[in-house]
């Protein structure tokens, strides 16, 4: 019998998004039988911690990384350098925040910066792999690039490279030891490769994995103790952070509250936008209208029992709840994001707005009078095959190569 091969997925955490869903829903299908898994999350706990099957090895990092979730079985040396990299860092990322006030324009990401100055108090992985995953950009990809040791390596681009504001010149060193470069759009490949056309041949793309049996499964759950409102319940999904539109959502509240809807808007997500969100709502006075509910590792019943789903992105690397949206066939109103293009077709399987308040707004009310148009995109959704396991055997390919 053909032995394992040993493989490693590192991800910053669990936390809540996107790209942490789909590394839990890939695990979850990749074949136990041909690969021992180890996975490598630079901070422990996490909304999808315990969706993370039983035969995958959970493995720390040592260093730096150990020593900033609060362990400290460290000699002096060690912890002399790693608090004065942490403060170091902490001043850095500080100023970057001013950089970019004085200088809107200016290319850097704060996961760059925090790198650069961290790098020295990561240690290399113990052993030696056949393959290795970095499952997004950023410090997972700078890890496996100069910490691990292995025969494969892969990495993950989760998002649009240029409005994430990366500096190429500082990440090309990084991926050019990676025998591919996964990106999970084709849009999202475009905008790589137009940056990095050196490495073109060894980029390909791979869709987040959405699994429609387990997605309908799990929305059969009760979610009504917490979503009891009578009226129309507007569901959005996603990080409290800027590139998330939750500004753009809730003027939209704001508009149509004045049009005399009954309705509440939730959010299911966390982050450190949200007290901020929630002097907004109020100062929109629509804080009675938007709802802030936290993270569920489970949103799916929230979905199912919304009327309309709706996502204010600025941009997406794919817009993986929106695809969820698609399969439990809920009334999708979206902003004209790049990506959104990959998946919704306006007028035929969901509505796209333009990037404003009052276009989200127009379109929502939209559907709540148009009954006709409302049941004719949720006909078309019904008949899309939207379930995509089979990208599993993709991933798959690398592993074995």
């Amino acid at each position: 019998m053909e032995s394992k091969k040993h493989v490693l997925f590192v991800i910053d955490s669990l936390n809540s998004g996107g790209a942490e869903k789909s590394l839990v829903t890939a695990l979850n299908l990749l074949n136990q039988n041909k690969y021992t898994i180890d996975l490598l999350t630079f901070k422990r706990g996490g909304l999808y911690e315990n969706l993370v099957p039983e035969y995958v090895n959970r493995i720390d990092p040592s260093g730096y990384p150990y020593y900033v979730n609060g362990n400290r079985n460290f000699n002096s040396k060690q912890k002399f350098l790693f608090s004065i990299l942490r403060i170091l860092a902490s001043i850095s990322l500080r100023l970057l925040k001013v950089l970019k006030i004085l200088f809107p324009k200016l290319k850097i990401h704060p996961a760059q910066v925090n790198w650069y100055i961290t790098r020295i108090g990561f240690s290399n992985a113990k052993k030696k792999y056949d393959s290795a995953i970095a499952y997004s950009q950023g410090l997972p990809t700078y890890f496996v690039s100069s910490k691990v040791e292995a025969s494969t390596k892969a990495c993950w681009i989760n998002t649009n490279y240029h409005l994430a504001r990366y500096a190429p010149s500082l990440d090309y060193k990084y991926y050019k030891n990676f025998d591919k470069i996964v990106c999970v759009s084709k849009i999202a490949k475009e905008v790589y490769i137009e940056i990095f056309s050196e490495f073109e041949d060894r980029t390909t793309t791979i869709y987040d994995i959405l699994s429609s049996q387990m997605i309908n499964k799990m929305a059969e759950e009760d979610a009504s103790n917490n979503y009891n409102f009578d009226g129309i319940k507007i569901l959005t999904i996603g990080r409290l952070v800027a590139l998330k539109g939750y500004d753009i959502a809730i003027k939209a509240a704001s508009l149509l509250k004045d049009r005399g809807i009954n309705f509440k808007w939730y959010v299911i997500g966390e982050g450190g936008l949200e007290e901020e969100l929630k002097q907004l709502a109020i100062k929109m006075q629509v804080a009675t209208h938007f709802e802030f509910l936290g993270t569920y590792p489970n949103p799916y019943p929230f979905m199912k029992n919304c009327n309309i789903y709706c996502q204010t992105s600025r941009f997406e690397g794919f817009g993986l709840a929106v695809a969820e949206a698609r399969i439990l066939g809920k009334p999708i109103v979206t902003t004209n994001f790049d990506i959104i293009y990959d998946q919704l077709v306006d007028g035929h399987n969901g509505l796209i707005s333009d990037m404003n308040a009052i276009s989200v707004a127009n379109n929502i009310e939209r559907l709540l009078k148009d009954v006709a148009l409302k049941d004719r995109l949720v006909a078309n959704l019904k008949k899309e095959e939207i379930s995509n396991e089979s990208e599993i055997l993709k991933i798959e390919a690398i592993l074995d190569s």
